[in-house]
């Protein structure tokens, strides 16, 4: 017997966000008869390999290469055997009663060509895409100069969105958005598949308008919910996105208007839609000349000064050719340690690397201009302001920016987890030992008033579902994080809408999964191997930490020595202290006995010199102790100290050898810094 419904999704590396939708499928079939038809355009991230492996009724297309949405989806509709066809994007997530409730729809409206629900955007907001009017060149104009956005509820200038109309009013609209939408197969083989012009953006408008041509009703119905995580995250300012998508405008104009509207109007809107896309391209390429300008600048300023500081009365005039002529060295140099590239581009490494290979190419060039006695001195201030200026902001960037490094010494993020089942332990449970994962969690949130206050794993049960915007504010909550085997999709979907101006950031775990989805990032939470690759440091990032451990260590000696002797003095005793090394031999280090509490580990900055410790490092363990001995240079702090600190108790064994293994497979200057740093106001 043909299936009831056809369900096409076309896939590009999104693994994690396929796997939870073909489950949601799964969970919403019920008793209908469906397939499931799965397009790969050339995904390397194994999805085909998942789906073979967990989902190996759905029918899988393998595509050599990315052919683009429309031709994709005309693939999959040529063998769909459906009377209803189902066009889901691989990025969203239904309700159990979505397959039903569309079906019964075009059943109960035999006028009905197509039909789509509300969609949700990660935070529970209405996504706008749900609905929308066919892009007349009046319509399009109201979108590409921003009137739609200025003047949302005006009939004249909300029409490409639907603004002016509630979110929950049934009705008949224009345009679905290609994400999920339910069409009828006959209407399909009468007008036509997807147009293969369009290769992203604008086939679902065309469709739809086709649709609409053919004398078909399209009709939107919020009796239903999806939420479509993609729609909110895409990065609608990048120029890509702005080429792709008013391309895809142009195609449509000159498919569809070409003789309806003077060349005037056309004209006009052509000129808006080429205006619109060389300023995205301005803007994407000011993004793209931003940091080597800025470093360019910081380098000049760097040789001013260095000039200023070394050789304050002399005159600039006779520098106006060494100050270019150093800046372009030290510019090309830190260029090719890779400080411009996409991946190095706010990392510490080639600005340390270049900024020494200028120092040693700008030190030979002193020898060509002799009439300038102290340039090398110059050129060495000039080299402490450059990786002073240049890497201070690069590291401010990384803690504050908007792509800010996720680390595990990173504030916390105040969670609760909904649901404390035997899925909501095992994702606790997770969490505990994933230290690049910054979520502390506060409590769980249940369904049952009973199991309000019982500990569960340590862990309170706050409050039920129902109370769940009055525990976000009252525990100032930043995640909330759905267990999904004691919600159904359909609850997980209400609660977002009902909290979702909270400001929270609303996260799923799918089923014994081992993934946390979020908008358009997905966190893993499967345990990390401990028998893992530690990849040897780097010769320059060892000579850096040691570097800072004695210039640290040193300044701290030199700062605190009036308290040192005071100490001494109302008799404080030096106090050896035998303990175990990173190597078998253990070593002695010394503590105060006695004297100002606060001052009894001052002794220890005396062995971080001598190399006996390290400033950041492994915790320090007593070598009568019967622990096993750290698997690196014990230290003043570290990652399992800051650790046990936040907690306020010690970590287990387990836990610590997680934190152990997080930091040797990811230690860096930066994350030095950021342990010391965070151990100063912890």
């Amino acid at each position: 017997m043909d299936p009831e419904i056809s369900i096409i999704i076309v896939n590009y590396n999104v693994k994690h966000f396929l796997e939870q939708c073909l489950m949601a499928i799964e969970r919403a079939r019920h008793n209908l008869r469906i397939e499931i038809i799965v397009v790969d355009n050339a995904s390397v991230d194994g999805s085909k390999a998942m789906i073979k492996k967990r989902f190996p009724n759905v029918q899988l297309i393998e595509n050599y290469k990315n052919l683009g949405f429309a031709r994709a989806n005309n693939q999959a509709l040529r063998i769909a055997r459906g009377k209803y066809i189902l066009i889901l994007n691989p990025d969203t997530l239904i309700q159990e009663d979505t397959l039903e409730v569309l079906k019964k729809f075009l059943d109960e409206h035999p006028d009905s060509a197509a039909v789509g629900c509300k969609l949700l955007n990660p935070n529970g907001s209405f996504q706008y895409a749900s609905r929308r009017s066919i892009p007349t060149p009046w319509v399009a104009f109201t979108k590409i100069i921003g009137l739609s956005r200025i003047f949302p509820k005006s009939h004249l200038f909300g029409k490409y969105n639907l603004t002016f109309l509630p979110f929950d009013l049934e009705s008949e609209v224009d345009v679905l958005s290609g994400s999920l939408m339910m069409i009828r197969k006959d209407v399909l083989d009468r007008i036509g598949y997807f147009d293969e012009d369009y290769f992203m953006y604008g086939e679902d408008i065309d469709l739809c308008y086709r649709i609409k041509k053919s004398g078909g009703k399209i009709y939107y119905t919020p009796k239903t919910k999806a939420i479509h995580y993609k729609g909110e995250s895409t990065r609608r300012a990048e120029f890509s996105y702005i080429t792709n998508f008013y391309s895809s405008m142009l195609i449509f104009i000159n498919k569809h208007f070409k003789d309806r509207y003077s060349f005037i109007v056309k004209g006009i809107l052509i000129l808006g839609i080429y205006l619109r896309a060389y300023i995205a391209y301005l803007i994407s390429l000011i993004k793209n000349i931003a940091t080597p300008v800025f470093d360019l600048i910081l380098l000049i300023l760097s040789l001013f000064f260095a000039i200023k500081i070394w050789l304050p009365q002399t005159s600039l005039k006779n520098f106006l050719v060494i100050i270019p002529v150093y800046s372009i060295v030290w510019f090309a140099t830190i260029y090719s340690f890779g400080s411009y590239h996409s991946r190095g581009r706010y990392h510490l490494k080639p600005i340390i690397g270049g900024a020494i290979t200028g120092l040693l190419i700008n030190s030979t060039f002193t020898y060509f201009f002799k009439q300038f006695a102290y340039s090398r001195v110059v050129v060495l201030i000039a080299f402490i302001l450059i990786i002073l200026s240049l890497g201070i902001w690069r590291l401010i960037y990384r803690w504050l920016g908007p792509h800010s490094v996720k680390h595990p010494i990173s504030k916390l993020r105040r969670t609760i987890i909904v649901g404390s089942g035997k899925e909501g332990i095992r994702i606790l449970k997770k969490l505990r030992v994933r230290p690049d994962i910054p979520y502390e969690v506060c409590g769980f949130v249940d369904f049952d008033d009973k199991n309000i206050g019982k500990e569960i794993d340590g862990t309170e049960v706050l409050s039920t579902i129902e109370n769940l915007r009055e525990v976000i504010r009252i525990q100032k909550i930043d995640d909330v994080i759905f267990s999904s085997d004691r919600l159904s999709n359909k609850q997980i979907l209400e609660t977002i809408s009902y909290a979702y101006d909270t400001g929270v950031n609303f996260r799923i775990v799918p089923n014994e999964l081992e993934y946390i989805v979020a908008k358009s990032s997905v966190d893993e939470i499967d345990t990390p191997p401990l028998l893992d690759f530690i990849t040897p440091y780097d010769p320059i990032d060892y000579i850096v930490k040691r570097t800072i451990d004695i210039l640290l260590s040193l300044l701290i000696i030199i700062a605190t020595s009036p308290l040192f002797l005071i100490n001494l003095i109302i008799g404080a005793k030096p106090k050896a202290k035998k303990i175990k090394t990173e190597r078998e031999a253990s070593k002695v280090v010394y503590l105060f006995e006695g004297g100002i509490k606060f001052l009894e580990k001052l002794p220890l900055y005396f062995s971080v010199l001598s190399g006996t410790l390290s400033i950041v490092g492994s915790e320090i363990i007593e070598a009568k102790d019967t622990k096993d001995k750290p698997v690196y240079k014990p230290g003043l702090t570290g990652l399992v100290q800051i650790k046990e600190k936040e907690k306020n108790k010690p970590l287990t064994s387990q836990e610590k050898a997680y934190y152990n293994l997080y930091y040797l497979k990811n230690r860096s200057l930066i994350t030095d810094l950021q342990i010391f740093f965070k151990s100063i106001f912890l």
